[in-house]
């Protein structure tokens, strides 16, 4: 027996799910921080510098996130692929020249990416901007972020080699805590201190300064703490699953910003900053969705790595579940809510409220089609993953480029959502095709029947009685909620609700497989 068939089998089916809870309910908690606060630091920017200046601030960042995550070169997802790999495999003693072989390559390219930003930041700036001082704004901007793109860049490869080792701790403190209240903290201080809008960049470079210093003590303590002696890595391996993983990198962060760019270009400064506050709505959303993927993402790559389809089965199954129960309730009430939540946004901003109202309907669609591109890439299918992103890409582009022109902003909300929708069916449909593992099981769909009856028509009747948007926000909450949990507890056995609910106290060891497996079908 091979010592990756020995691991196999001393993980019961549960312990990776246990551990896929603890670190998704610990990655949740630091997604809702960071959605909160990164809701306070967009309305304050908006109320402060109103729509225009906030479109020109929203396209600054847009081009430093597209630069920045380009310049990963795959190193996140690869170092949470290899890293717990390596571990499953037994191979402690090459995670030191995997890690450095990602972050050596990453950055190198940030730190040409942040030349070429630098030096081209005027040219870029009035491709953007209409208005000469929003423009020069916007070149300022530029300069500043690109000198911190490298730090941004390192710190997200940085993030994926510490899930590898099976904890959302680092990822969480560094990325979802420190970044964003860094970020609210030095907004705040600009704000008071200075008029120009520019000098909000100077916000988010500090807070990519001090989120590298955190994790990067942590991964260099926990590479040292590793006990084994040195193993051969070829980076030829690791370029193997990472080189088609880079070019995703670059699809993918155009995915993410490109469309608020179009807007710019297309529809100038004003409709940006109103598609910016909306997208920025729903991105502190997906934090909370990508909370659930990112847990799972070293389990599942460890069931593939033993030949453990089952283990997988049963992680994404119930994780999935959980997913829609704790996530599809904060879309649907965002959904049923979005005019008032963009009023806290200032005057102008509710004209976005179809926007948020499809991005919330998307999302609700993506999170009840499983995890996706995160399930397909532990399969170790790099190159499907990238063939994905470039079709969801020329959707996205295709779909604003016909529709901006003719329905306006709101072209490019249905252009976001339908290039979502294809990168996860289509990743769901390749690995049910390779693998037979798929997410979509009853625990889903009770889940998710569950949470439209709880939410749904409460939403389209208290909506519609009470005047008060805040006051009808609060009871749908309230009220979904409550119906939400006494059907889930009817269910408890299916959605395995008692594993979700026990994250927080202690586990015994688990046992062996074999006799855990007998347990179970004794008491089947």
């Amino acid at each position: 027996m091979t010592t990756v068939d020995r691991r196999a089998k001393t993980r019961p089916p549960d312990a990776r799910v246990r551990q896929a809870a603890r670190g998704s309910a610990f990655n949740l908690v630091g997604a809702v921080t960071a959605a909160v606060v990164s809701f306070f630091t967009v309305g304050l920017i908006t109320n402060t510098y109103g729509q225009s200046r906030a479109g020109v601030f929203f396209a600054a960042t847009a081009l430093f996130t597209l630069a920045a995550n380009g310049a990963r070169l795959g190193a996140e997802s690869s170092l949470t692929f290899f890293v717990s790999r390596l571990r499953a495999e037994d191979r402690r003693g090459a995670l030191r020249a995997v890690t450095s072989t990602a972050l050596r390559a990453t950055a190198l390219v940030a730190l040409v990416f942040a030349v070429v930003g630098f030096l081209g930041a005027d040219t870029i700036a009035a491709a953007l901007a209409d208005d000469d001082e929003n423009a020069r704004s916007l070149a300022a901007m530029i300069r500043v972020l690109a000198l911190a793109a490298p730090a941004f860049s390192v710190s997200q490869a940085m993030f994926g080699a510490s899930r590898g080792f099976g904890t959302m701790r680092p990822s969480v403190i560094a990325g979802q805590l420190v970044r964003p209240i860094v970020q609210l903290a030095l907004v705040a201080v600009v704000v008071v201190a200075a008029a120009d809008v520019a000098a909000l960049a100077w916000a988010w470079a500090g807070a990519a300064m001090v989120s590298l210093g955190v994790i990067a003590l942590w991964l260099r303590g926990r590479l040292n703490r590793v006990d084994a002696p040195a193993d051969p890595f070829r980076s030829s391996d690791y370029w193997r699953f990472a080189a088609p993983r880079a070019l995703t990198d670059v699809v993918s962060s155009a995915l993410e910003r490109l469309d608020l760019l179009l807007v710019a270009y297309m529809l100038g400064e004003a409709q940006a900053g109103l598609y910016g506050a909306a997208n920025r709505l729903i991105v502190a959303g997906q934090l909370m969705m990508f909370a659930t993927s990112q847990s799972m993402a070293p389990h599942l790559s460890a069931a593939f790595a033993t030949e453990d389809n089952d283990d997988a089965q049963h992680v994404l199954h119930t994780v999935s579940a959980w997913s829609v129960t704790l996530l599809w309730p904060v879309f649907l009430t965002m959904a049923f809510g979005a005019e008032t939540i963009l009023r806290l946004f200032g005057e102008g901003f509710t004209d976005g409220t179809r926007l948020v109202q499809i991005f919330s309907v998307a999302l609700v669609v993506i999170i009840g089609l499983g995890v996706g591109d995160t399930l397909l890439l532990m399969t170790g299918r790099s190159m499907a993953s990238l063939i994905n992103h470039i079709l969801a890409l020329l959707t996205m582009i295709g779909l604003s480029m016909v529709l901006l022109p003719r329905i306006g902003v709101i072209g490019a909300a249905w252009g976001w959502a339908a290039s979502r929708i294809i990168i996860r069916l289509l990743a769901v449909i390749t690995v049910w095709r390779t693998r037979r593992v798929h997410g979509l099981g009853a625990p889903v769909l009770v889940a998710g029947v569950i949470a439209v009856a709880a939410y749904v028509p409460t939403g389209w009747l208290l909506h519609r009685s009470i005047d008060n948007g805040l006051l009808a926000i609060g009871a749908h909450v309230a009220v979904g909620a409550l119906l939400q949990i006494a059907a889930s507890l009817r269910f408890r056995e299916l959605l395995e609700l008692d594993q979700l609910l026990a994250i927080g106290r202690r586990q015994p060891r688990p046992a062996a497989v074999g006799s855990t497996r007998a347990s179970r079908n004794g008491a089947r």
